[in-house]
């Protein structure tokens, strides 16, 4: 029987426990930001925003209001439309069973703030249980009306009286500071408070007494992402561009992207299962002289190089041909070169999320089993052939929890144990470079409570390095012609009676794409956004072949109609869509008329650097950087890629777009 190891009990590292009033105190201070994630309540903070208007938020050592500690540096740019604002939670809103703060105790609320220039303006917000439920919080008025003259640039106290609102203060909830005026504002908060007497004073943070000081870790070298590598070898001014970038921003490692091609001649046997049912030599590395020049140069500048590939196909059984191939080529590869020509590693980027079946509890499970048995195989070629790493992406939400199953979104029984695919992988393999794309380092949707949990896993393990990757590309909206879909349940019985439709994720080049709009699951693909004649005929094949494995289990028209408006009111809501225009598949004589529509997918802001300045991308990935270098098993922050990152560092900041776009939370 498997060992078990629940998803919640490992998301939950290291979450601090909730602090409970002491009702002979009349003072909490809840908040002071000496964490970056959680306050003392167990709560989160974060910003939210709608574009055009945004805000950010970082924890910065100065300003503060003592010789010590952190204030929160929130920066606001309100537009004519949109909102924005910052918000401070007094409980865990990532528990199995959230505990809200009992405040009765208390007559205010307090907190200390600043401005940059003064006069700043926001409008304070309380919450309690019902207000979170509705996703809103109540208005209690501008700042001004709890602080005489208003926000100045010295550190003042806002007074907040909870027993005059309609707060349920049994069940407190949270602060929310709301930018409501048009402008760019740009405040320090610190010492979140409650209080009994409305007199008695916070203190300000003071140093301990000096202690022994341990050497502070320095962040470790970055790593870049590299794909164009053909037209990097082409050019050895290209090279040394390159070596000199790298110079200059911390680099130490690249993971390149291999150039080969593969030669098949029979049909496939090898698997990871089956590692040894046929020859090896089927994949060829191209441009040989060229790379051994690159490696050794690269060796000479003190950078090391692995060889990157990937493909969701790949981690299925029926196509371990190819990455195994890769890693043996790579393995003849450096068994033919001298000691400074030699790869340093092999790293893969398989993503089986992008899997048609993914979205099958079972299928997935399976998917991810597969891709574990390759991920073993490669790592034990590559250990006992050579002295190199072995390496693989993973995203960074995998161990958390899947509201649908109870279970963490990547859970799977492996080696007899069932926990996250990314914790197997941290067990098992040299090194993991987690996909933590977020343009923000602190707050419940930022860089670090996003890859804490899988940081403090690697430290108990010892396993693998762990490489926090950011991302600075911009994917341009890509236009998707969706099929009406099925309920949950339906689309995931399509999928199991139709396996080789799960184990795509493109049809005739099309790429496939999902869209969960809470109920239904709609598929369809990536299409052109002017479709020539030729385009949408080759469009439509793709879509009829989606639509000959699930037409069948349609409903009735108004069943459809009723899921097409379901999925046209998600669209108006999810900042990964934008625009909807009905758009049928007609009847062919072999399947009937689809009901489908077309939608934009974007790419959020927050995902992505490519929208910010360097000083800030700097800003942010300095403040994740200081944070996980106390963890041994930290390898070091990895940017995708090379080409947009140089773009971003050699674009100046005062060209970049002050008010950029935001859009998700």
């Amino acid at each position: 029987m498997a060992a078990f190891l629940h998803a919640d009990d490992i998301a939950s590292f290291p979450r601090k426990q909730a602090l409970a009033a002491d009702p002979a105190s009349s003072l909490l201070v809840a908040d002071r930001f000496d964490q970056p994630v959680q306050n003392r309540l167990g709560g989160y903070r974060c910003t939210f925003q709608r574009s055009p208007s945004f805000a950010s938020a970082l924890r910065v050592s100065d300003p503060r209001r003592g010789d010590s500690g952190h204030s929160m540096r929130i920066k606001a740019t309100k537009a004519d439309a949109g909102f924005c604002g910052y918000w401070i939670h007094f409980f865990d809103m990532h528990a199995l069973k959230p505990t809200y703060f009992d405040a009765r105790a208390y007559t205010h609320l307090s907190f200390w703030v600043r401005g940059e220039r003064g006069g700043e303006s926001f409008n304070i917000r309380l919450s309690d249980e019902n207000w979170i439920a509705k996703e809103d919080s109540e208005l209690l008025g501008p700042v001004d009306q709890f602080l005489d003259g208003g926000v100045t640039q010295a550190w003042q106290e806002v007074i907040v009286p909870l027993r005059s609102t309609h707060i349920d203060c049994s069940h407190f909830a949270g602060l929310t500071l709301e930018f409501a005026t048009v402008g760019e504002f740009t405040v320090h908060v610190e010492d979140v408070a409650f209080k009994s007497n409305v007199d008695q004073m916070i203190p300000a943070s003071t140093a301990t007494k000096p202690q022994p000081q341990r050497p502070q870790p320095t962040a470790p070298p970055r790593t870049l992402w590299l794909w164009s590598t053909q037209t990097l070898l082409g050019s050895t001014q290209r090279w040394h561009e390159l070596f000199d970038f790298c110079k200059a921003h911390n680099v130490g490692q690249i993971w390149l992207q291999l150039p080969y091609k593969v030669e098949r001649t029979e049909p496939s046997k090898v698997s990871a299962t089956a590692p040894e049912a046929s020859p090896s030599d089927r994949i060829t590395v191209l441009m040989k002289p060229e790379l051994r020049s690159f490696i050794a140069k690269a060796h000479s500048q003190n950078i090391r190089i692995h060889a990157l590939d990937g493909a969701p196909e790949h981690c299925l059984t029926q196509n371990h041909d190819i990455p195994l191939g890769v890693v043996d080529a790579v393995l003849q590869f450096n068994s033919r070169a001298n000691e400074q020509e030699k790869f340093d590693g092999v790293h893969f980027d398989n993503e089986p999320y992008l899997l048609l079946g993914w979205h099958s509890p079972s299928r997935r499970e399976q998917i991810l089993r597969e891709y574990l048995e390759l991920n073993a195989e490669c790592q034990r070629r590559v250990r006992e052939g050579s002295n190199m790493q072995f390496g693989v992406d993973i995203p960074f939400w995998w161990q958390a929890t899947d509201k649908n199953t109870g279970e963490s979104n990547a859970a799977v029984e492996f080696n007899g144990v069932r926990k996250a695919a990314s914790f197997h992988c941290i067990d098992m393999l040299d090194n993991v470079g987690v996909m933590n794309y977020r343009d923000r380092a602190d707050g419940a949707d930022g860089i670090i409570a996003h890859g804490r949990a899988l940081m403090e896993y690697g430290q108990r393990q010892r396993g693998a390095s762990i490489f926090m990757g950011v991302e600075t590309f911009r994917e341009v909206d890509r236009p998707v012609w969706f099929l009406v879909g099925l309920p949950r349940e339906k689309f995931q019985r399509a999928l199991t009676l139709t396996p080789l439709l799960a184990d795509q994720s493109l049809i005739e080049g099309h790429r496939v794409r999902t869209m969960d709009d809470g109920e239904n699951i709609h598929v369809g693909i990536e299409i052109a956004h002017a479709l020539s004649d030729q385009q949408r005929a080759a469009a439509e094949r793709s879509l009829r072949l989606l639509a000959s494995q699930f037409y069948w289990l349609m409903d009735d028209a108004e069943k459809e109609k009723s899921r097409r408006a379901k999925a046209e009111s998600m669209i108006d809501s999810d900042a990964q869509w934008r625009t909807f225009a009905r758009r049928d598949l007609a009847e062919d004589g072999e399947t009937p008329r689809m009901r489908g529509f077309v939608t934009k997918s974007v790419m959020p802001s927050k995902v992505t650097f490519a929208d910010n300045s360097i000083v800030d991308f700097d800003e942010q990935t300095s403040a994740a950087e200081n944070y996980f270098r106390d963890f041994e098993c930290f390898g070091g922050l990895a940017i995708h890629f090379y080409e947009t990152y140089r773009s971003l560092c050699e674009t100046p900041s005062a060209d970049k777009v002050t008010a950029k776009t935001k859009t998700g939370n």
